[in-house]
């Protein structure tokens, strides 16, 4: 029989979706998260102890001069309009208390935003059609790179998304989604290296303590990439040099098309419930923010994890604006058109750039410190978060077809071998005389 007509069996694995396409599906999004159980909730729910975090992360007042009001503050016709109009719908960006200082150099800051939303009304006035990199390139990234001075920022990192912490029923169709193993946010903001190095080049460092314990080096093997220096990273790349890596702030672009925010929303958890659950494994208990860009509308959410029944639960919640407003709206939305929002979402980046290096590192350094005094005293365990492998249930045999719940298996098949096919007998044909 020739080559062409042998027919090969189809692989029993089905093939996996991608993060994206989990998220644009919410079938194939309730799987993924009820399996890593996440829980969307409202941000009443928040614990008491971020609070205060997440009313300096999206405080934004008392930002700009008053002075900028003043007929005599020497700038363009355009750029006077611009601070007027924001004045005019947000009045507490402004204050008489900034110093001249800080006003010199916010002045330079502040043009760069002008600059950003001068080219965002061009688009709006032009018959053009505008893709999402169009938005990224000619406004989202003119004022958002300036303002991240202090953190680290990186676009499109893939990331590492974590185990499911349950078990799945009838999986004919689950492991297409439960075995995809990285989403890739558009910008993903990091603790410096410079900052977490500390916390792993000697040898007594928190990172060479955790690496070397025996519950540490039970539970991964690097052959498999579960292995500690795996572990300590949210990215599916590794570091050059062995040691944490930590992120504060995902953010997702979306094409120019309001109904994709609540894809990107999604998308987006997937990408913070990663960071949760590193930060968890550390036995660190800190928020991750993430925020939603779309057609010059930008959202934005808050994620942590609690403990119960033995599962830690990522909540995620919507940020709906202020706490002294009252709103309807699941989404507090800034749309960059009016001078204000454009500002605010401005300030708002900066105090990402801030908390990240700031608060956000103190939970970082606290947290792991910790994590080595009390897995040394026995009085926490050690459990690895990142996906490995690949999910698999196991064949079903006679006996077992009653039994409906299959539960979450891993299984390496990239060393596998198959095995070799039976040689077929040959038989010759008699030649006809």
């Amino acid at each position: 029989m020739s080559d062409s007509k042998k027919k090969y069996k189809s692989s029993s694995q089905p093939r996996t979706v991608s993060a994206s396409e989990i998220a644009r599906n919410l079938g194939n999004f309730e799987t993924w998260s009820s399996h890593q159980c996440c829980e969307q909730v409202s941000l009443s729910d928040l614990p008491s102890e971020f609070q205060e975090d997440v009313d300096n992360l999206f405080g934004t007042t008392k930002r700009i001069p008053l002075s900028w009001l003043d007929r005599s503050f020497d700038c363009s016709p355009g750029f006077a309009k611009f601070i007027t109009d924001a004045s005019q719908t947000a009045p507490e960006l402004f204050s008489d208390v900034v110093a001249h200082r800080a006003s010199n150099e916010l002045f330079e800051d502040v043009c760069v935003v002008f600059s950003a939303w001068k080219r965002l009304a061009k688009m709006r006035s032009s018959k053009e059609k505008w893709s999402e990199a169009d938005f990224v390139a000619n406004v989202y990234n003119v004022f958002r790179t300036s303002a991240i001075r202090e953190s680290t920022f990186r676009v499109q990192c893939a990331i590492s998304l974590p185990q499911p912490q349950d078990t799945f029923q009838n999986a004919l169709d689950v492991p297409r989604v439960l075995n995809t193993k990285t989403v890739i946010p558009d910008c993903a903001i990091f603790i410096p290296a410079s900052r977490t190095r500390p916390l792993s080049h000697s040898a007594k460092s928190p990172y060479k303590l955790l690496k070397n314990h025996p519950v540490v080096v039970k539970a991964g093997n690097a052959a498999k990439r579960s292995s500690f220096r795996y572990q300590s990273t949210p990215c599916v790349q590794l570091p050059d040099m062995p040691g944490f890596e930590f992120a504060s702030s995902f953010w997702e672009d979306k094409k120019p098309v309001h109904a994709l925010l609540d894809d990107a929303y999604r998308q987006n958890r997937m990408s913070t419930t990663a960071a949760i659950r590193h930060l968890h494994s550390l036995g660190i208990h800190a928020p991750v923010t993430g925020l939603i860009w779309a057609d010059g509308v930008v959202r934005a959410h808050i994620d942590w994890c609690e403990e119960s029944e033995g599962k830690t639960v990522v909540m995620s919640a919507p940020y709906c604006g202020p706490r002294d407003r009252s709103s309807n709206d699941v989404f507090h939305e800034w749309k960059l058109d009016r001078p204000s929002d454009i500002l605010q979402v401005y300030f708002l980046v900066r105090n990402i750039d801030q908390w990240t290096t700031g608060k956000f590192s103190d939970y970082i350094v606290r947290g792991v410190n910790q994590m080595v005094d009390k897995l040394s005293s026995s009085e926490r365990t050690y459990k690895p978060w990142k996906r490995v492998g690949d999910l698999a249930p196991p064949l079903k045999t006679n006996a077992q077809k009653e039994n409906h719940n299959i539960s979450v298996t891993t299984v390496v098949t990239s060393d596998a071998s198959p095995s070799p096919p039976k040689p077929k007998s040959r038989r010759r044909r008699r030649r006809s005389s």
